[in-house]
């Protein structure tokens, strides 16, 4: 069996793929690798670009489709991993020359189905990345990785690991959901083992042009939007998490509402927000998807299917 298989997502990176394909050839060990681009769609020369550097790279897939959304792309090359473990990485995104083999060896040594790391921008990540020293670092297995999404969250592409029969098993990404970096671990979390390390391993840009990181409108309604669905698809979790949720979620959209759109406190998403802080839900995908009106009317980017 193919060790790690590289799962990379690309959509017009024209101007950002050369660091991140050099990090990849620079990825340290003694261990079998294929490399899975996923082009979702680009109008620009990024298949080009990733077609002559790569032609003469060993086990090299490059998969087409339609525009479709970093979540089904992440699927399209998940499921057609070969290997034991997934490295995703992101197109602008460029790792340390370690970073594969010891999240690795780190996988391996405590049975891990996912493991987070530590990740930083920078203005130059080529440099960065390149000239990364190794250095010792702590591992944290979580215990608990369900109550730590809902109590603080999870996230991460480019700086996890993922067990691809675990991948696999939780049916990769919510693709009703576009952004990837959270339901993945969310539908992990329920029943896998998880880990996160101190352990630096990429360096994204800090400007880059379509970064889903820099479209908070975006980001701030799929992480509700995944926890919506998640709940919708798993009633039997708990009702402390599923008030949490409800909270975390009346919460996020109660601010956007008042800093971004002027709402006041005689506005729905007020009066959600109070109804959050009563201790009496027992289920609150439908209460979360209440709180969704608040992103209709701003610039969400969508995935294969519409947004909540």
């Amino acid at each position: 069996m193919i060790d790690i298989s590289y799962v990379i997502t690309v959509y017009n990176k024209a101007d950002h793929i050369a660091p991140m394909l050099n990090a990849l050839e620079r990825q340290e060990g003694d261990f079998s690798r294929e490399f899975i681009f996923v082009d979702d769609g680009s109008t620009d020369h990024s298949l080009d670009i990733i077609r002559e550097r790569t032609k003469d790279w060993p086990n090299v897939r490059i998969l087409e489709q339609e525009n479709a959304g970093v979540s089904v792309a992440t699927n399209t090359g998940g499921f057609a991993a070969k290997g034991e473990f997934i490295k995703i990485v992101d197109a602008d995104d460029a790792m340390t020359p370690y970073a594969s083999r010891r999240l690795l060896d780190m996988m391996r040594a405590h049975n891990l189905d996912q493991i987070a790391a530590e990740w930083k921008l920078s203005p130059d990540i080529e440099t960065d990345s390149k000239n990364a020293l190794e250095t010792d670092a702590s591992l944290d297995i979580l215990e608990d990785p369900l109550s730590e999404f809902f109590k603080v969250g999870m996230g991460g592409s480019t700086s996890t690991m993922i067990r691809t029969r675990a991948f696999k098993d939780v049916g990769g990404c919510d693709e009703r959901v576009f952004v990837q970096d959270f339901s993945l671990p969310l539908r992990l979390s329920k029943k896998h083992r998880m880990a996160c390390t101190d352990l630096l391993v990429v360096f994204g840009p800090e400007n880059a042009d379509g970064r889903i990181l820099d479209a908070q409108a975006t980001v701030i309604h799929d992480l509700s939007a995944t926890m919506y669905y998640f709940l919708m698809d798993n009633p039997d979790i708990s009702a402390d998490l599923q008030r949490l949720a409800f909270k975390r979620c009346a919460g996020r959209a109660w601010k956007w509402a008042k800093r971004k759109q002027g709402k006041s406190i005689f506005s729905r998403a007020f009066y959600l927000y109070l109804l959050s802080r009563l201790p009496i839900w027992q289920q609150t995908s439908h209460l979360i998807g209440e709180t969704m009106y608040i992103w209709k009317n701003e610039t969400v980017r969508q995935s294969g299917s519409k947004k909540v």
